[in-house]
């Protein structure tokens, strides 16, 4: 009877499998045809057509070329962008979903102007003008709600403490975040509205309660209280909407989270989930978790069992994938990153998010488990510190094509590069420091030496390593090709241009926010140049980068973009 059975099973199968087969072969082409298409493939750079089946490029090159394809089978011209010029779909590989959103359903007073889907910001510097604007912004906050405002950093703005703000806002509760996230000063009402008393802090080193200032590890310290006040569903439902315009309107397809799970893993994935796994949203977020908070919570044994299963959840947009995020220093916005010597101007002192002896401990468990790592360094001693880690982890359990990442890299020197180069790392970099930072860190904290060869990168091209560029969004615009434009030019936002010994030519700089971005999160297989087997991922631009070159790349209009073969054109193309 047992063999009847699989007979009859057999039979069926064979009976299907054509029906199977005919299905998947008559399923109809669809062919994108633009002016140009830059492929950043070397073997074939450049193409007028490219042929997809769902998801997945099936042939790459001119009408002419593809004609055994669409002889074969139905097709159809899509000529969405056939004015256009399309390239691959631009990714930002670290930038935080969440944080932005939580930023986004802020007030902002920034030192410099932004133009977002729901409004443009003017930039408001000095401290007579910024607690003018903080009193606008209270008076046009309704009575019953609480005032956030982000952006305020010191060297633009003033001195900030909670006297000033207890005056600019006696009664209602007023958080005011520094323009890094990781510092937030508070009034008397927001104290007492999150019940924080100077018992419960006086042993932080971070705290400072007279004040009302948090930062870095005393920030962390009271994130339970703060966070159901500031990331509330619905707050964050709503920035994520705004995120998901900005991120289209950037012309990005793939977005590296480079820290899930830093507010809670599984409201995060759950609202991520709500707003992004839909036909509006045109692009994926790969997920890589915050290591650090996690083990800091469970154990770093514990959090990696967590992190294992995390891959279980993953939906089509929604995707974690093999690797995880560990922190070195402090903040770049905010001076806080641990500098070697001469050290700062000033005096100060740098902090450590995690010491490097709790780095090189977290580091080993995910690296004996072969998880690719990422590392938030920013300064000199800060990467000194993850090298170290590495050199020991390599030198206890060799491992090849590690990719390692520095995250950030914005005050490295010559011999940190030729380090990164003989341990096979690579570097994720923020360029838009040197251009909102460049001018005032020549003057405040770092010197005019240090400060012109903040993002060291061009010298770590010049030796192979590679090298992508992020936005770490909402600390630079999540515009990749702004990015490009920020490495290639070396430009600061008063025009001039430090260190073009560093610059990225253009085509190096076009790489980091494509094919260099897709190998930084080791996806470099499905995404990142237009090329038969990836993903139809693409950015429909409405002129060439190579004909108006570094000069123009910057002022480029994003015409749409094309998700896993869905046209998704920008607001008001095509209407």
């Amino acid at each position: 009877m047992k063999k009847l059975i699989r007979q009859v099973l057999v039979a069926a199968c064979l009976l299907v499998l054509p029906l199977v087969r005919g299905a998947v072969a008559e399923e109809k082409l669809k062919v994108f045809v633009a002016r140009k298409i830059i492929t950043m493939d070397l073997a074939l750079p450049e193409a007028t057509a490219v042929a997809v089946r769902g998801d997945t490029i099936v042939s790459v090159g001119s009408l002419e070329s593809l004609s055994p394809w669409l002889a074969k089978y139905p097709h159809q011209i899509d000529r969405t962008f056939a004015d256009a010029v399309l390239m691959p779909g631009l990714i930002d590989p670290h930038l935080h979903p969440m944080m932005a959103a939580v930023i986004l359903s802020m007030n902002f007073a920034t030192p410099d102007g932004w133009n977002l889907p729901d409004r443009t910001v003017r930039a408001v510097r000095g401290a007579e003008a910024y607690q003018q604007r903080l009193r606008e912004l209270e008076a046009g906050t309704p009575q019953d709600e609480i005032l956030f405002v982000w952006g305020f950093q010191p060297e633009f703005h003033g001195a900030i403490n909670r006297a000033i703000l207890d005056g600019i806002s006696p009664d209602r509760p007023a958080l005011l975040w520094h323009r890094s996230f990781y510092e937030v000063y508070m009034n008397t009402a927001a104290l007492e509205l999150l019940e924080i008393s100077a018992e419960e802090v006086k042993d932080l080193p971070a705290a400072n309660w007279e004040e009302g200032h948090f930062y870095e590890t005393g920030l962390a310290a009271i994130q339970k209280k703060l966070m159901p006040v500031v990331a509330s569903p619905a707050r964050v439902a709503s920035g994520l909407r705004q995120l998901r315009d900005i991120l289209h309107a950037g012309g990005i397809t793939t977005v590296g989270d480079m820290a899930s799970g830093g507010l809670d893993l599984n409201l995060e994935f759950a609202l991520m989930q709500t707003v992004f796994e839909n036909d509006e949203t045109p692009f994926r977020v790969f997920l890589i978790p915050k290591a650090y908070g996690l083990g800091t919570k469970l154990g770093d044994t514990k959090a990696l069992a967590e992190i294992q299963a995390l891959p279980k959840k993953n939906t089509p947009r929604l995707q974690y994938i093999p690797n995880i995020k560990l922190f070195a220093d402090g903040a770049f916005f905010s001076q806080r990153m641990q500098l070697g010597p001469p050290g700062y101007i000033d005096g100060h002192v740098g902090d450590w998010l995690m010491t490097p002896a709790e780095l090189e401990d977290a580091a080993r468990v995910y690296w004996n488990a072969g998880y690719q790592i990422h590392v938030h360094a920013n300064g000199d001693a800060g990467i000194d510190a993850t090298l170290d880690v590495l050199a020991a982890l390599l030198q206890e359990n060799p491992r090849r094509n590690h990719r390692f990442t520095i995250e950030h890299f914005g005050y490295s020197t010559p011999a940190q590069v030729e380090r990164i180069a003989r341990l096979g790392a690579q570097i994720s970099a923020n360029p838009y420091y040197l251009f909102a930072l460049g001018d005032l860190y020549a003057e405040v904290g770092l010197g005019t030496d240090r400060a012109e060869v903040i993002s060291r990168i061009g010298t770590a091209v010049r030796r192979s390593i590679p090298v992508a560029l992020h936005s770490d969004f909402p600390m630079a615009p999540a515009r990749p090709l702004q990015l490009a434009w920020n490495a290639a030019s070396r430009r600061t936002s008063s025009g001039k241009i430090f260190s073009p010994e560093e610059q990225l030519t253009l085509d190096q700089a076009l790489r980091a926010v494509t094919i260099d971005a897709a190998y930084i999160l080791g996806k470099e297989d499905q995404i990142g140049s237009i090329v038969a087997g990836k993903k139809a991922d693409f950015t429909a631009v409405g002129v060439d980068p190579y004909e108006v070159g570094v000069r123009g790349l910057d002022k480029i209009t994003i015409r749409g973009t094309v998700f896993e073969g869905e046209a998704h054109p920008a607001a008001g193309v095509g209407e």
